[in-house]
This record gives structure tokens, C-alpha cells and sequence, in this order.
């Protein structure tokens, strides 16, 4: 009996070795830059390019020496390679920032291992699948702009970013983002995009964890230009937004926007817009862009007294009277209107740079202000 249990007990124990050993080998530890660069020709072209412009990046061809200064760096900018196998960066694992923008890159999983990245650039490569990126969760900036990505599931555990870019893809849905509360620079323009409600949780809804830098707001950005929004009742409580751009979509309706006072910037180009009188109180713009849209009364205008840049081209306008009062203007576009009278806006000539009065009523082309401020051809 008691040599049937210590057979037992050796079998058992040469069965938990096995198991160790099966577990410890499925897993293996990624190669370091230095077994990459020893195997350089022996690897696929993709993967012998990338070594090639890590050594060079490195400024040694000895494959101990690169990889020693590969591995202790912080920083790593390899924009513009031709870059499409990450395999010999798996090991790279002190790098926190980390720019692969304008690549050929499809495949994230060998980055998914460089969890010290808080800055990551992938701009303009060839990514649909974004889920290696999943738990990177110390990332704060990250460009993702230019590829093929329309899932953004990936992107909730990444609950610290503060910027994010991922205009021009194929993005519909936008409710995974709904978590990303510390988000103050959010770039959305060239998607599919139609709904906006899951936006309200972010931090330009909620000035309090806006972060303060030498006592000045950052500045607070939403892009949601060339997309397809109609409604923007979402953003009625976004206070604390700085710079918005909505160029570009299916707007008639501006009130939503009544009470965002600290805009300082607001595109609204190329949408379906006829009354303006909801921007009245909005008096701490600097940049307002009213073009291509079905605007006649610019009344509401005449409050907007720190304007330095005003485009309302495109538009149906006959009466100018209201831009009198606008003296800080450096810029104003009013080409392609209604306009036959441009002789208010002569109380503008100290502070105006150009004004553009192309396809008006003024076959004579008077000039209010300086002659060569003036602008008539189209």
C-alpha cells in the first residue's frame, strides 16, 4: 500500500512538472531586438526592413550595442518607414512614446506588450483592428486617424487618454467612448458618424476634471466635421468646450449652442442653416465660420464684438449694418451674397487685414476700407 502511495505521489509529481513545463513553453518570452537582428537574414523581408531602420535609428549595425540603446529608450519616432511588420519592437517595453504615423501597418499585436506607452501615433497606416491596443490603459495621446477602423470597443479600458484622433475612418458608432471622461481634445471629422448623444459624459461636458496648466483652461476641442449630424442637442450641456467644429453635416438648428460660452472657435460651414440668433451671447468668439449655409439676418451678429475672423460666404445676405460694431476684425469674407451697400463697413478700416466682397452686387468694385484689403475676385 504504502508503495502504491509513493508511486502515486511521483506520478503526480512528474505530472504537475509537465504541466509547468507545457505552460512555461506555451508562452514564450518575445524575442529581444538582439535575437531579431543575429536572425535578420534569415526573417521575411517586412521584418528584416524594420530591423534595418531600427539599426539605423540606433547608429550602430552591432546587434548587442543596438540593442542596448533601443531598449533604455524612452522615445522612438519612426514616421514615414515603410514600416509594416512591429514584430522586432516587441521587446522595446521602456518606450512611452512611440510615433509609426504614415506606414504600412495592419497588424497592432507586437505593440501589445508596451504597456509604459502614454503617446502613440498610427496615423495614416492600413489598421481595421485596433484590439491589441486594449490594454495599453496608461496611453493619454493617441492618433489613430487615416486608417480603416470603424470598432471602437478596444478603446474603453483606455479610460486615461486625454487625446484622441480618429477622423477619417469608417466610424458609425461612437458609444464606446461614452467612459472616456478625462478626454479634452476629441477629433471625430471624416466618419459616418449621426449620433452624438453618447458624448455627454466626456470632460468638456464636465469642466471640473479639466486639467489647469499655469492657471490657464487647456484648451477643450471637439471635431466632428464631414460627418452626417442633424441633431446637436447633446452638446447643450459641453460649457466648457473651447473649439468646435461641425463643418460639414445636416444642421438647422443652433440653439443647442446658446449656452457654450467659452467657444472661442466655432466652424459651422456647409450645413443647413438659416437663423443664426441662438450664437447672440455667445461673446468670447474669435473664429466664427458661417459659410454654405441659407443665412439672410445677420442681425444677432453685431454682439460678437471680439471677432478677429468672420466667413460668411455663400450665404443670403443683403444688409452689412450689423458688422459695423465688429471693429476687431482682421478678417471677413462676405463674397458670394446679396450685398449692394458696403459703405458701413468702413468703421473696420483700422484693424482689418482682408475683405472679401467676390460675387456681390458691386459692379463697381467699391472698396470700404483700403484699397488693397479689398478682394473681388472669386
Amino acid at each position: 500500500m504504502k508503495d502504491n502511495f509513493v508511486l502515486l505521489s511521483i506520478a503526480g509529481l512528474a505530472l504537475q512538472i509537465s504541466l509547468l513545463t507545457v505552460a512555461c513553453t506555451s508562452a514564450p518570452k518575445a524575442k529581444s531586438f538582439a535575437q531579431w537582428c543575429q536572425e535578420r537574414n534569415s526573417v521575411a523581408a517586412a521584418a528584416k526592413h524594420t530591423i534595418d531602420v531600427l539599426l539605423k535609428e540606433s547608429g550602430t549595425r552591432e546587434c548587442q550595442q543596438a540593442d542596448s540603446k533601443l531598449r533604455n529608450l524612452g522615445s522612438l519616432e519612426l514616421s514615414s518607414n515603410k514600416i509594416s511588420d512591429l514584430n522586432p519592437l516587441s521587446s522595446l517595453t521602456e518606450l512611452s512614446v512611440l510615433d509609426l504615423s504614415n506606414n504600412q501597418i495592419q497588424d497592432l499585436q507586437p505593440l501589445s506588450e508596451l504597456n509604459n506607452l502614454s503617446v502613440l501615433n498610427l496615423a495614416k497606416n492600413k489598421i481595421i483592428s485596433i484590439s491589441p491596443l486594449s490594454g495599453l490603459t496608461d496611453l493619454s495621446d493617441l492618433s489613430l486617424s487615416s486608417n480603416q477602423i470603424s470598432d471602437l470597443k478596444p478603446l474603453q479600458s483606455l479610460t486615461r487618454l486625454n487625446k484622441l484622433s480618429i477622423f477619417n475612418n469608417k466610424i458609425g458608432d461612437i458609444k464606446p467612448l461614452s467612459g472616456l471622461t478625462l478626454l479634452y481634445e476629441l477629433y471625430l471629422s471624416d466618419n459616418q458618424i449621426s449620433d452624438i448623444k453618447s458624448l455627454a459624459g466626456i470632460s468638456f461636458f464636465r469642466g471640473s476634471e479639466l486639467g489647469l496648466s499655469d492657471g490657464q483652461l487647456y484648451t477643450s476641442t471637439l471635431d466632428l466635421s464631414n460627418n452626417q449630424i442633424g441633431n446637436i442637442e447633446s452638446l447643450s450641456t459641453a460649457e466648457f468646450l473651447t473649439e468646435l467644429d461641425l463643418s460639414n453635416n445636416k444642421i438647422k438648428d443652433l440653439k443647442p449652442l446658446a449656452n457654450l460660452n467659452n467657444l472661442t472657435r466655432l466652424k459651422l460651414p456647409g450645413n443647413k442653416i438659416v437663423s443664426i440668433d441662438p450664437l447672440s451671447g455667445l461673446d468670447g468668439l474669435f473664429e466664427l465660420d458661417l459659410a454654405n449655409n441659407q443665412i439672410g439676418d445677420i442681425n444677432k451678429l453685431a454682439n460678437l464684438t471680439n471677432l478677429g475672423f468672420l466667413n460668411l460666404s455663400n450665404n443670403q445676405i443683403s444688409n452689412v449694418k450689423p458688422l459695423a460694431k465688429l471693429t476687431k476684425l482682421n478678417l471677413l469674407n462676405l463674397s458670394k451674397n446679396k450685398i449692394g451697400d458696403f459703405k458701413p463697413l468702413s468703421s473696420l478700416i483700422n484693424n482689418l487685414l482682408e475683405l472679401n466682397l467676390a460675387g456681390n452686387q458691386n459692379p463697381q468694385k467699391y472698396c470700404p476700407v483700403k484699397p488693397e484689403m479689398c478682394k473681388f475676385d472669386r
